[in-house]
């Protein structure tokens, strides 16, 4: 998988203030509809991948498992982050596409 793509298109969400990081801010975002894609570290427990997928699934939001999440969006802790703008959740989804099949859930919007 091409991840330099797909850590570009992350790392240019982040400084334009568009990637909610961390459970708290991707929830909020989530429940305000405003967040258009869901990104969980591939090293995340189980039950927060099933969480986040069953979360994205009842919302139709696209969930996509990256690898080093935190180190790509520069806080290394974070396990989860919401991407709040179409154009960046959109350049995200076709980036992490290429090489893999995404889980879009239904409509890629963030509106139920």
């Amino acid at each position: 998988m091409n991840n330099s793509k797909l850590a570009g298109a992350i790392g240019f969400s982040m400084k334009a203030g568009k990637c909610a990081s961390g459970e708290f801010a991707a929830d909020k975002a989530v429940k305000a509809s405003k967040a258009y894609a869901v990104l969980v570290d591939v090293s995340a427990s189980a039950a927060t991948k099933k969480r986040w997928s069953g979360r994205c699934g009842a919302k139709r939001i696209p969930y996509v498992e990256v690898e080093n999440l935190g180190g790509i969006i520069g806080k290394e802790a974070r396990m989860v982050a919401a991407i709040t703008d179409a154009a960046f959740s959109g350049m995200i989804t076709r980036a992490y596409s290429d090489n893999n099949e995404i889980d879009h859930g239904g409509a890629s919007n963030g509106e139920s």
